[in-house]
């Protein structure tokens, strides 16, 4: 389990949530800040191994290619709250939170699949921008794959943060960006920003680390919070193992099995109607005039 993994995929999980608990709430825009001073900044690299050693090394981050992460999810102004789980395992990724008075939300990725199930929108593929987060923090090998898994990563700048001064490390791929607030001196990540896609549209997402602990020489946050659509959510950590996970943890729900064959029915009967642009599929059996 990696920073991403604890973080930016509950950023997608939580989108779903405070919007059906709170949709009638707008939206708050918070603008990414680049504020470069004219001392010389940083490189690219040696900010992203110094997130790695802040972590606890290349060593320790490739260590443990599963693990298993628990604790509580809470939104304070509403009171409410609950249990939270976060399993990954070479590539695949489990996710559940159990909030009382809202219900049991799910969200999962395996081969190629993101999906969620919760009281408010039921069972769903995520794709295009949600798709491709659930795939980048189904990683296990977290930000040792930093290149690997965004387009473009850069330092952009200066910011001081919570007391902290800090560069700016910009993320992007395709549509998707994130910002990361590094505590020049520790490499540790302070705070994020990024404007995650949901069924409810692009929604602007700034979570602060305010805790980390070791776990096997794995240092990770243990106690993070976001705002987003002027709600607060609060994640706490409080088990983390790295036991073997059986495979049949990940398997997709019987609702998303029938998601998936019918959208696999509805593009083959697609393909077997012509182009998209409309032009028939091309008649191969030479009975033509």
């Amino acid at each position: 389990m990696r920073r991403t993994a604890a973080i930016t995929v509950l950023t997608a999980t939580f989108t779903c949530i405070v919007g059906g608990l709170a949709s009638a709430t707008a939206a708050v825009s918070i603008p990414f800040q680049d504020e470069a001073k004219t001392a010389p900044l940083p490189t690219t690299k040696e900010v992203v191994a110094m997130m790695i050693e802040a972590q606890g090394g290349e060593e320790a981050l490739a260590k443990h290619p599963t693990a298993s992460m628990s604790g509580k999810f809470s939104m304070p102004a509403m009171g409410m709250g609950g249990p939270m789980s976060i399993q990954t395992s070479k590539g695949s990724m489990r996710i559940e939170i159990d909030i009382a008075g809202f219900g049991k939300s799910l969200q999962g990725y395996t081969d190629g699949v993101a999906w969620s199930i919760d009281p408010a929108s039921g069972a769903q593929l995520l794709e295009g921008s949600m798709l491709e987060s659930m795939k980048r923090q189904a990683n296990s090998r977290g930000d040792l794959d930093l290149f690997k898994m965004w387009d473009s990563v850069k330092v952009t700048g200066r910011e001081r943060f919570a007391d902290t001064d800090c560069v700016l490390l910009e993320l992007k791929s395709g549509k998707d960006r994130e910002v990361r607030l590094i505590d020049e001196k520790t490499g540790r990540m302070i705070a994020s920003r990024t404007v995650q896609s949901s069924p409810m549209g692009e929604i602007p997402i700034v979570t602060t680390i305010e805790a980390w602990k070791d776990f096997d020489g794995l240092n990770i946050p243990v106690r993070m919070s976001m705002a987003m659509m002027g709600q607060k959510q609060v994640i706490e950590v409080d088990k983390m193992d790295f036991a073997e996970i059986p495979p049949a943890t990940f398997a997709l729900p019987p609702a998303i099995k029938a998601l998936v064959a019918d959208k696999k029915a509805r593009e083959a009967e697609k393909k077997a109607g012509g182009d998209e642009d409309g032009t028939p599929a091309k008649d191969d059996s030479g009975d033509g005039e």
